[in-house]
Protein backbone atom coordinates (compact mmCIF):
# COMPACT_ATOMS: atom_id res chain seq x y z
CA UNK A 1 0.00 0.00 0.00
CA UNK A 2 1.18 3.69 -1.27
CA UNK A 3 0.84 6.55 0.86
CA UNK A 4 -1.58 7.99 -1.90
CA UNK A 5 -3.95 4.58 -1.36
CA UNK A 6 -2.98 4.54 2.36
CA UNK A 7 -4.63 8.36 2.66
CA UNK A 8 -7.70 7.04 0.71
CA UNK A 9 -8.35 4.37 3.71
CA UNK A 10 -7.78 6.78 6.46
CA UNK A 11 -10.49 8.82 4.81
CA UNK A 12 -12.41 5.82 4.78
CA UNK A 13 -11.81 5.15 8.12
CA UNK A 14 -12.76 8.49 9.39
CA UNK A 15 -16.60 8.14 8.36
CA UNK A 16 -16.97 5.36 10.94
CA UNK A 17 -14.63 5.01 14.18
CA UNK A 18 -16.28 2.95 16.29
CA UNK A 19 -15.20 -0.41 14.85
CA UNK A 20 -11.45 0.91 13.75
CA UNK A 21 -8.76 0.39 16.99
CA UNK A 22 -7.02 3.43 17.37
CA UNK A 23 -3.55 1.06 17.20
CA UNK A 24 -4.78 0.79 13.14
CA UNK A 25 -4.95 4.52 12.80
CA UNK A 26 -1.24 4.64 14.32
CA UNK A 27 0.10 1.90 11.75
CA UNK A 28 -2.03 3.53 8.41
CA UNK A 29 0.09 6.57 9.62
CA UNK A 30 3.29 5.37 10.18
CA UNK A 31 3.41 2.46 7.93
CA UNK A 32 1.18 3.22 5.37
CA UNK A 33 1.50 7.40 4.52
CA UNK A 34 5.24 7.14 6.52
CA UNK A 35 6.27 10.89 5.98
CA UNK A 36 3.72 12.82 7.58
CA UNK A 37 3.62 16.32 6.96
CA UNK A 38 4.77 18.46 10.38
CA UNK A 39 3.68 22.11 9.89
CA UNK A 40 5.98 23.72 12.32
CA UNK A 41 5.13 27.37 13.73
CA UNK A 42 6.72 29.44 16.69
CA UNK A 43 5.10 30.31 19.63
CA UNK A 44 6.83 33.45 20.91
CA UNK A 45 8.44 34.04 24.42
CA UNK A 46 6.42 36.56 26.68
CA UNK A 47 3.16 35.17 24.64
CA UNK A 48 -0.11 34.36 26.74
CA UNK A 49 -2.16 31.16 26.89
CA UNK A 50 -5.73 30.98 28.69
CA UNK A 51 -6.45 27.86 30.20
CA UNK A 52 -10.30 27.13 32.06
CA UNK A 53 -11.50 24.92 34.47
CA UNK A 54 -15.15 24.41 35.96
CA UNK A 55 -15.76 24.97 39.43
CA UNK A 56 -17.79 22.69 41.91
CA UNK A 57 -20.36 25.60 42.49
CA UNK A 58 -18.67 28.83 43.55
CA UNK A 59 -15.95 26.68 45.56
CA UNK A 60 -12.46 28.04 44.56
CA UNK A 61 -9.49 25.93 43.89
CA UNK A 62 -6.99 26.14 46.19
CA UNK A 63 -3.81 26.03 44.65
CA UNK A 64 -2.07 26.78 40.93
CA UNK A 65 -1.74 22.79 40.83
CA UNK A 66 -5.60 22.71 40.29
CA UNK A 67 -5.63 24.88 37.24
CA UNK A 68 -3.05 23.72 34.91
CA UNK A 69 -2.62 19.81 33.72
CA UNK A 70 -4.21 16.91 35.97
CA UNK A 71 -1.12 15.18 38.16
CA UNK A 72 -3.74 13.24 40.66
CA UNK A 73 -2.35 9.77 39.19
CA UNK A 74 -6.32 8.28 40.54
CA UNK A 75 -7.97 11.16 38.67
CA UNK A 76 -5.86 10.31 35.41
CA UNK A 77 -6.96 6.39 36.45
CA UNK A 78 -10.53 7.08 36.74
CA UNK A 79 -11.63 9.41 35.28
CA UNK A 80 -9.19 10.07 31.95
CA UNK A 81 -11.38 7.06 30.01
CA UNK A 82 -11.85 8.30 27.22
CA UNK A 83 -10.25 9.89 24.04
CA UNK A 84 -9.88 13.55 23.66
CA UNK A 85 -8.67 15.76 20.85
CA UNK A 86 -5.17 15.55 21.38
CA UNK A 87 -5.24 12.67 24.00
CA UNK A 88 -5.57 9.08 24.47
CA UNK A 89 -7.31 7.89 27.87
CA UNK A 90 -5.20 8.15 30.49
CA UNK A 91 -3.05 10.62 28.82
CA UNK A 92 -2.48 14.27 30.25
CA UNK A 93 -2.36 17.18 28.15
CA UNK A 94 -2.33 20.92 28.98
CA UNK A 95 -5.48 22.74 26.74
CA UNK A 96 -5.52 26.15 26.81
CA UNK A 97 -6.33 29.26 24.00
CA UNK A 98 -3.75 31.93 22.08
CA UNK A 99 -5.30 35.26 21.53
CA UNK A 100 -6.09 35.32 17.33
CA UNK A 101 -7.13 38.38 15.30
CA UNK A 102 -10.66 37.55 15.47
CA UNK A 103 -10.81 36.75 19.25
CA UNK A 104 -8.01 39.09 20.88
CA UNK A 105 -9.51 37.94 24.57
CA UNK A 106 -8.31 34.25 24.21
CA UNK A 107 -10.44 33.22 28.18
CA UNK A 108 -13.46 33.38 25.39
CA UNK A 109 -11.86 30.86 23.32
CA UNK A 110 -10.79 28.73 26.60
CA UNK A 111 -14.66 29.39 27.98
CA UNK A 112 -16.04 28.11 25.03
CA UNK A 113 -14.47 25.27 24.76
CA UNK A 114 -14.24 24.26 27.94
CA UNK A 115 -17.86 24.90 28.87
CA UNK A 116 -20.66 21.93 28.54
CA UNK A 117 -23.00 25.20 27.99
CA UNK A 118 -21.33 25.47 24.63
CA UNK A 119 -20.67 21.94 23.77
CA UNK A 120 -24.27 20.64 24.77
CA UNK A 121 -26.28 23.92 23.99
CA UNK A 122 -27.63 23.99 27.68
CA UNK A 123 -29.43 27.00 29.81
CA UNK A 124 -27.95 28.12 32.75
CA UNK A 125 -29.51 31.34 33.53
CA UNK A 126 -28.32 31.23 36.74
CA UNK A 127 -25.04 31.33 36.02
CA UNK A 128 -22.12 28.58 36.35
CA UNK A 129 -18.33 29.80 37.72
CA UNK A 130 -15.09 28.93 36.02
CA UNK A 131 -11.50 29.68 36.58
CA UNK A 132 -8.95 31.27 34.18
CA UNK A 133 -5.86 31.12 34.60
CA UNK A 134 -3.48 32.65 32.53
CA UNK A 135 0.29 31.30 31.57
CA UNK A 136 3.17 32.92 30.05
CA UNK A 137 5.61 31.61 28.26
CA UNK A 138 9.41 31.97 29.56
CA UNK A 139 11.12 31.18 26.04
CA UNK A 140 10.02 30.79 22.32
CA UNK A 141 9.12 26.91 21.64
CA UNK A 142 7.75 24.78 18.48
CA UNK A 143 4.41 23.71 17.72
CA UNK A 144 2.62 22.14 14.84
CA UNK A 145 0.00 23.87 13.38
CA UNK A 146 -3.10 21.95 12.49
CA UNK A 147 -5.38 24.85 11.40
CA UNK A 148 -6.06 24.10 7.57
CA UNK A 149 -9.94 23.35 7.64
CA UNK A 150 -11.94 24.94 4.78
CA UNK A 151 -14.08 26.76 7.11
CA UNK A 152 -11.25 28.12 9.06
CA UNK A 153 -9.68 28.84 5.96
CA UNK A 154 -12.89 30.73 4.86
CA UNK A 155 -13.22 32.67 7.93
CA UNK A 156 -9.76 33.32 10.07
CA UNK A 157 -7.31 35.59 8.27
CA UNK A 158 -4.39 34.12 10.66
CA UNK A 159 -5.43 30.49 10.02
CA UNK A 160 -5.51 31.95 6.01
CA UNK A 161 -1.91 33.40 6.57
CA UNK A 162 -0.40 30.36 8.26
CA UNK A 163 -1.92 27.91 5.33
CA UNK A 164 0.03 30.02 2.63
CA UNK A 165 3.11 30.10 4.06
CA UNK A 166 2.98 26.56 4.87
CA UNK A 167 2.75 26.22 0.60
CA UNK A 168 5.53 28.57 0.32
CA UNK A 169 7.09 26.39 2.42
CA UNK A 170 6.48 23.38 0.37
CA UNK A 171 7.33 25.05 -2.51
CA UNK A 172 10.55 26.26 -1.51
CA UNK A 173 11.15 22.72 -0.94
CA UNK A 174 11.33 21.83 -4.81
CA UNK A 175 8.80 19.14 -4.68
CA UNK A 176 6.75 18.22 -7.31
CA UNK A 177 3.24 19.36 -7.57
CA UNK A 178 1.69 15.76 -7.34
CA UNK A 179 3.68 16.10 -4.05
CA UNK A 180 2.65 19.44 -2.66
CA UNK A 181 -0.98 18.48 -3.49
CA UNK A 182 -0.55 15.31 -1.74
CA UNK A 183 1.03 17.24 1.76
CA UNK A 184 -2.27 19.96 1.55
CA UNK A 185 -4.90 17.60 1.12
CA UNK A 186 -3.36 15.92 3.98
CA UNK A 187 -3.02 18.77 6.17
CA UNK A 188 -6.43 19.91 5.39
CA UNK A 189 -8.00 16.52 6.40
CA UNK A 190 -6.01 16.44 9.52
CA UNK A 191 -7.10 19.91 10.26
CA UNK A 192 -10.87 18.64 9.77
CA UNK A 193 -10.25 15.60 12.10
CA UNK A 194 -9.06 17.98 14.86
CA UNK A 195 -11.93 20.73 13.73
CA UNK A 196 -14.88 18.49 13.73
CA UNK A 197 -18.07 18.52 15.97
CA UNK A 198 -18.23 14.71 17.43
CA UNK A 199 -20.56 12.43 18.91
CA UNK A 200 -18.56 10.42 20.66
CA UNK A 201 -14.76 10.09 21.96
CA UNK A 202 -14.20 7.51 19.44
CA UNK A 203 -14.07 10.46 16.65
CA UNK A 204 -11.32 11.70 17.94
CA UNK A 205 -9.15 8.79 17.27
CA UNK A 206 -7.69 9.91 14.39
CA UNK A 207 -6.16 13.33 15.85
CA UNK A 208 -5.30 11.65 18.79
CA UNK A 209 -3.07 9.04 16.72
CA UNK A 210 -1.74 12.03 14.56
CA UNK A 211 -0.89 13.79 17.85
CA UNK A 212 1.13 11.29 19.66
CA UNK A 213 3.01 10.94 16.21
CA UNK A 214 4.22 14.20 15.53
CA UNK A 215 5.31 14.90 19.47
CA UNK A 216 7.65 12.15 18.73
CA UNK A 217 9.39 15.08 16.75
CA UNK A 218 11.97 16.34 18.77
CA UNK A 219 11.36 19.66 18.71
CA UNK A 220 7.91 19.79 18.94
CA UNK A 221 6.15 20.68 22.23
CA UNK A 222 2.57 20.29 21.51
CA UNK A 223 -0.40 21.88 18.60
CA UNK A 224 -2.18 24.84 18.14
CA UNK A 225 -6.10 24.07 16.36
CA UNK A 226 -8.96 25.86 15.55
CA UNK A 227 -11.76 26.39 18.06
CA UNK A 228 -14.51 24.97 16.81
CA UNK A 229 -16.78 26.71 20.00
CA UNK A 230 -16.23 29.88 18.27
CA UNK A 231 -16.44 28.89 14.83
CA UNK A 232 -12.75 28.67 14.09
CA UNK A 233 -12.50 32.04 15.10
CA UNK A 234 -9.97 31.17 17.95
CA UNK A 235 -7.14 29.09 18.37
CA UNK A 236 -6.48 26.20 20.64
CA UNK A 237 -3.10 24.93 21.79
CA UNK A 238 -2.65 21.74 23.40
CA UNK A 239 1.29 21.13 25.07
CA UNK A 240 2.43 18.41 26.72
CA UNK A 241 3.24 18.08 30.55
CA UNK A 242 7.03 18.63 29.75
CA UNK A 243 6.56 21.62 27.55
CA UNK A 244 4.35 23.23 30.67
CA UNK A 245 7.33 22.52 32.72
CA UNK A 246 9.53 24.07 30.78
CA UNK A 247 7.85 26.74 29.26
CA UNK A 248 5.10 28.43 31.32
CA UNK A 249 4.81 30.19 34.18
CA UNK A 250 1.48 30.69 35.50
CA UNK A 251 0.59 35.04 36.14
CA UNK A 252 -2.39 35.32 37.29
CA UNK A 253 -6.16 33.83 37.85
CA UNK A 254 -9.50 35.02 37.94
CA UNK A 255 -13.35 33.21 38.58
CA UNK A 256 -15.55 34.05 35.77
CA UNK A 257 -19.56 33.22 35.55
CA UNK A 258 -21.02 32.14 32.68
CA UNK A 259 -25.27 32.80 32.25
CA UNK A 260 -27.05 31.55 29.12
CA UNK A 261 -30.31 31.58 27.62
CA UNK A 262 -30.52 29.65 24.30
CA UNK A 263 -28.36 31.99 22.01
CA UNK A 264 -27.55 34.85 24.18
CA UNK A 265 -24.83 34.60 26.75
CA UNK A 266 -23.07 36.82 29.42
CA UNK A 267 -19.56 35.97 30.88
CA UNK A 268 -19.21 37.92 34.10
CA UNK A 269 -16.90 38.66 36.57
CA UNK A 270 -16.63 35.92 39.37
CA UNK A 271 -15.76 38.03 42.45
CA UNK A 272 -12.26 36.82 42.87
CA UNK A 273 -8.90 37.22 41.29
CA UNK A 274 -5.39 36.51 41.78
CA UNK A 275 -2.53 38.93 40.86
CA UNK A 276 0.28 37.36 41.98
CA UNK A 277 0.59 33.43 41.65
CA UNK A 278 2.86 31.87 43.93
CA UNK A 279 3.46 28.31 42.78
CA UNK A 280 4.98 27.06 46.43
CA UNK A 281 1.97 28.21 48.31
CA UNK A 282 -2.01 27.99 47.74
CA UNK A 283 -3.42 31.19 45.75
CA UNK A 284 -4.49 34.25 47.87
CA UNK A 285 -7.67 35.13 45.90
CA UNK A 286 -8.69 38.51 46.60
CA UNK A 287 -12.50 39.91 46.27
CA UNK A 288 -13.16 42.10 43.24
CA UNK A 289 -14.10 45.67 43.65
CA UNK A 290 -18.32 45.59 44.04
CA UNK A 291 -18.32 48.31 41.12
CA UNK A 292 -16.60 46.01 38.94
CA UNK A 293 -19.10 43.50 38.95
CA UNK A 294 -22.17 42.91 37.03
CA UNK A 295 -25.50 43.55 38.14
CA UNK A 296 -27.96 40.58 38.00
CA UNK A 297 -30.98 42.30 36.47
CA UNK A 298 -29.10 43.39 34.18
CA UNK A 299 -27.68 40.26 33.09
CA UNK A 300 -31.15 39.05 33.52
CA UNK A 301 -32.50 41.64 30.98
CA UNK A 302 -30.00 40.71 28.72
CA UNK A 303 -30.82 36.89 28.87
CA UNK A 304 -34.56 37.69 28.65
CA UNK A 305 -35.08 40.42 26.17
Amino acid sequence: MDKYEAFEKLKEFSQDLSDVSYDEIVDLLKNGIKFIPVPLAKVQKNAHIDRVRPNKGSVLYEHIDNLGYIKEQEVIDKHLLSFGRANCPHQVMFYGALESTLIDKQRLTAIAETSDLFRENKDCPDGKYYTVSRWKTNDEFLVVEVVFSEYALENNPDIRASFEKQKRFLLDKGLEEKEIRFHLDFLKFISEEFSKKVTNADDYKISAAYTNIILLHPETSGITYPSVQTQYFGVNIVLTPEAVDKYLMPLVCSTQIVYKNGEKTVIANGGHFCDNIDITNKIEWKEQDESLLTNKDEILKHLYS
